[in-house]
């Protein structure tokens, strides 16, 4: 049997944390949009950080994928302990996933002020092809200690007492989304495993997963971070509001994918439930 922590499980979190990491630090680009007047241009770059992202997920899903594949055996004991060693792999993924969240947490007040200098670059040069290649010029990564904020200051540490000032629900189900987006390929591959006779079924099902993430996001989670700072930038709220609610947003998506270690043998049956339906129908 294949070791728990062999050589593609460590690939795999390495991207997979990178991918957290980047999308922690995307967040910034909301409160850099509200600090600078320019929301519009802050979506702009939004974009192009996350197809940054997303290229590292192009390399692990397929890794992972035939994870599950290497399960399919026969002999229904060595089935059992391949399923097992790959529930491991999979906790020890989601794992990486928290390390990448708390980096870009910490990093979190740096990058507020590089997405703030990223959005003045691009009034200047006018493309995003542009902005990436000023940013990729190795003359430019000199400054880059300019841009760097401590994240444990008072100032930094004084944004937590301002929860008072934010609608809390929105942030319980920005928890929620987190852990529904972090186990949604994952806990398809867990249920292709641990059901190979559906596997083709369970690994196209990812979407009743992240379905659920998809939702709350963009009914429960966006339009109050939206309005929070729309009101910011107009001055009906202080700045201070959009980089607290920032914090908090960042806070919780760290308690996701911590929520995530437990939902993934939940989700994962859920899968299967509907992958058996499938079967059972067509």
């Amino acid at each position: 049997m294949a070791p728990v922590f062999d050589k593609a499980v460590i690939v795999v979190a390495i991207l997979i944390g990178i991918m957290a990491m980047v999308d922690t630090l995307a967040l910034s680009i909301r409160t850099s949009g509200a600090i600078t007047k320019r929301l519009a241009i802050a979506l702009a770059l939004f974009n192009l950080i996350i197809v940054f992202s997303r290229l590292s997920n192009l390399i692990q899903a397929p890794i992972v994928g035939n994870m599950a594949d290497k399960t399919a055996v026969l002999d229904p004991v060595l089935h059992d302990m391949l399923v097992n060693s790959l529930r491991w792999k999979i906790h020890f993924i989601i794992l990486a996933t928290t390390i990448g969240t708390g980096l870009g947490a910490l990093l979190t007040p740096t990058f507020v002020r590089i997405f703030t200098r990223m959005i003045e670059i691009f009034e200047e040069v006018k493309t995003l092809p542009r902005v990436a290649l000023y940013m990729l010029n190795p003359r430019r990564w000199m400054h880059l200690p300019k841009y760097f904020s401590n994240p444990f200051t008072s100032r930094t540490m004084g944004y937590i007492k301002g929860f008072s000032r934010l609608p809390m629900d929105f942030v319980f189900f920005q928890v929620l989304v987190t852990g529904f987006y972090t186990v949604g390929v994952l806990s398809t591959i867990f249920a292709a495993a641990l059901h190979p006779e559906l596997r083709a079924t369970a690994v196209t099902l990812s979407g009743i997963v992240n379905g659920i993430a998809t939702f709350l996001l963009f009914i429960l989670v966006d339009p109050p971070a939206a309005m929070i700072t729309d009101q910011c930038i107009i001055g009906k709220r202080p700045i201070t509001d959009v980089k607290v609610m920032n914090t908090y947003l960042v806070a919780a998506r760290f308690a996701g994918t911590i929520l995530a270690q437990f939902l993934l043998y939940a989700m994962a049956s859920w899968v299967i439930l509907v992958a058996d339906y499938v079967n059972t129908i067509f």
